[in-house]
């Protein structure tokens, strides 16, 4: 600090800075202590009595007092259960549109969705209220997650990124069919019709053959091809390491609809 001719002090420019951080550290303390005081003030009415007379409130609290006494074991093992339980109270407190939820209960929510389908994760949803994301966030999440794959699209930067990530230098890959409904969606993404056999080019199928904004190409195309009877899925299993100790999940390249007019020679020409 230095004193001027005119009696004025100018204050050194690391010194006011130091104050100033002491300021807004001494003013984030004193709400710290206030939420604290709060909280203090908010639960200090739960009594013995007010704790037995809810069941649900009492076995949270004794669960989580076994889970304190063993944190090492149990946190791993039961940290997607703490998140669900937590989730749905904080939830049921909330209005419907203020509802959060952490990574991995939305990571749960879309491995539910994929394995069981729409009925069963709209089953689940609906009785366990505040559980899981609806499905208008569900959807928002799979768009945002690179987990859209569009007919014929081989994704072949998403695998060299797989491949980067987990350090993978050898798979092998296969080629199978399955049977499926036969029945003509719109792709709003990538304004085409799923469900037409895809046409190969060489063994290699069109992307996007099927798109149109004429109505009655639409319908000429409804009325002489046959909807695909089968999915023709193409998948890529990394191979595991020496040094690694996880086998590694498979990875779908690419697929699209078929039916049995594919020949051998499609396939050779395909690999």
């Amino acid at each position: 600090m230095f004193q001027l001719d005119n009696g004025k002090y100018i204050v050194i420019v690391g010194l006011l800075n130091n104050l100033n951080y002491l300021l807004d550290f001494l003013k984030q303390q004193q709400q710290n202590l206030n939420v604290k005081n709060d909280s203090i003030e908010k639960y200090s009415g739960l009594s013995y009595e007010f704790i037995n007379k809810h069941p649900l409130l009492k076995t949270l609290i004794d669960w989580y007092l076994l889970i304190d006494e063993d944190d090492r074991i149990c946190d791993d093992k039961h940290r997607l259960l703490k998140e669900f339980i937590n989730a749905i109270i904080y939830n049921l407190t909330k209005p419907i549109n203020h509802f959060r939820y952490s990574d991995s209960i939305k990571d749960f929510a879309l491995s539910l969705y994929i394995l069981g389908g729409k009925l069963t994760y709209e089953f689940v949803r609906l009785n366990l209220p505040g559980s899981l994301p609806n499905l208008t966030m569900l959807h928002s999440l799979i768009s945002n997650s690179n987990l859209k794959i569009s007919e014929a699209e081989f994704r072949f930067d998403e695998l060299q990124n797989k491949f980067k990530n987990l350090n993978f230098q050898y798979a092998f890959g296969s080629e199978g069919m399955t049977s499926v409904i036969k029945k003509i969606k719109y792709d709003s993404i990538t304004n085409t019709f799923v469900g037409f056999p895809t046409t190969l080019a060489h063994g290699i199928p069109i992307k996007e053959h099927y798109k149109t904004d004429s109505f009655d190409i639409l319908k000429l195309w409804f009325s002489s091809i046959e909807k695909s009877s089968l999915l023709n899925v193409h998948m890529i299993q990394p191979l595991q390491s020496s040094s690694q100790n996880v086998i590694p999940s498979p990875f779908l390249l690419a697929a699209y609809g078929t039916n049995t007019t594919t020949t051998a020679d499609d396939i050779l020409q395909r690999w």
